[in-house]
């Protein structure tokens, strides 16, 4: 009796340490050949895209420069003229697929948001913003209370000191969102991009009112004095936006633990 036990408890150890396998392979990744896409416009060289993934199976991701989207078919109005590359990412069963499809675009027919506009204006070469020293009479660039003012009027830098003082900046929309940084005689000193946010908007504290109207960021290029005002060594790429309008441009910029009236750095500048 006892080996009978034995015997049935050996099998039942030796059935409990047999390892549960389950080998469910993962599906393969297409490659880039087997993408049905289809990018078009929907105008002869108009800047409304369609992008459409054909492809069963296969989940959509494109970056079509303004933004995201990941639905299978998605219409965007660009704001860009030239070649645009529209990048496609593929979600597979057994992981992800790359590919880039271009459009060209030659005129601007259908609506965007007007900023791109106001920016750049709406022609290939753009639109060039200076120092506004009339409107603010000379104070364009120094401090003022963060999230309460709306221009430099606590230490102000003299128009003789002001670096870049006879340089512009140039937004243009020619192929991407381009800012250029150019002296007077129209040399390229610097050249970057830019993006702005109108639905990031900050509000005064004390009065609970709208102070920003939206926010700026550039990448590769510096505005006009371009840092913290007092300290050349902390260059700004994040602005809020106070006034954006056809002819006027002032941002401001402060640290993000920044406290109502802690003194901030405000630029003013207009249209050329």
């Amino acid at each position: 009796m006892k080996k009978i036990v034995i015997g049935i408890l050996s099998i039942i150890w030796l059935g409990a340490c047999d390892p549960v396998v389950d080998n469910i392979e993962m599906g393969r990744i297409i490659s880039e050949n087997e993408l049905k896409l289809d990018v078009h416009a929907t105008t002869e060289g108009g800047n409304e895209i369609v992008m459409i993934n054909n492809t069963p199976g296969v989940g959509s991701y494109w970056n079509h420069i303004t933004g995201i989207s990941t639905r299978q078919t998605a219409t965007v109005a660009l704001p860009f003229l030239g070649e645009q590359a529209i990048k496609f990412t593929g979600f597979c069963d057994g992981g992800t697929v790359t590919a880039t499809r271009t459009v060209t675009i030659t005129r601007i027919d259908h609506p965007v948001a007007e900023e791109w506009a106001l920016f750049a204006g709406s022609g290939i070469s753009g639109k060039a913003w200076v120092w506004n020293l009339e409107e603010y009479d000379e104070a364009v660039y120094g401090t003022g209370g963060w999230l309460t003012e709306f221009a430099p009027s606590w230490d102000v830098m003299p128009v003789e000191e002001l670096e870049d003082a006879s340089c512009e900046l140039v937004f243009d929309l020619n192929g991407g969102p381009n800012l250029t940084k150019t002296d007077a005689d129209g040399n390229v000193l610097e050249k970057g991009t830019f993006s702005f946010d109108m639905s990031a908007t900050k509000k005064n504290p004390d009065n609970g009112e709208q102070w920003s109207v939206g926010q700026l960021k550039i990448s590769g290029v510096s505005v006009l004095s371009g840092h913290a005002f007092g300290d050349e060594s902390n260059t700004v790429t994040t602005f809020e936006i106070l006034e954006l309008t056809e002819n006027t441009l002032v941002l401001c910029w402060n640290p993000a633990d920044a406290e109502a009236w802690d003194p901030a750095t405000f630029w003013c500048f207009r249209k050329k």
